[in-house]
């Protein structure tokens, strides 16, 4: 059992080309902790109206900081699809 595993099988990566704009509607942004093992989710509309909707999603991972273990090293974001009617 691995950090990566525990990852993989809760949120799906990102490309590094991925922006804001090529997210779906029912796309959910998450921050992951590799140190840690915590996922929460992130106000991607909130991000995307302070950064712009053209920004690399990854540009952005040294900005990302765990709220439970102020880890700042192994970040990463992540997308889970949103149950959709």
């Amino acid at each position: 059992w691995s950090a990566a595993m525990a990852r993989k099988k809760f949120l799906d990566g990102l490309k590094d080309t991925d922006r804001f704009c090529d997210l779906e509607s029912w796309d959910d942004l998450y921050g992951y902790c590799g140190d840690c093992c915590r996922a929460g989710m992130i106000d991607r509309y909130e991000l995307e109206r302070k950064y712009g909707k053209y920004i690399r999603i990854n540009d952005l991972v040294p900005r990302l900081k765990c709220n439970l273990c102020d880890g700042k090293t192994m970040n990463e974001f992540g997308r889970r699809n949103r149950v959709r009617d």
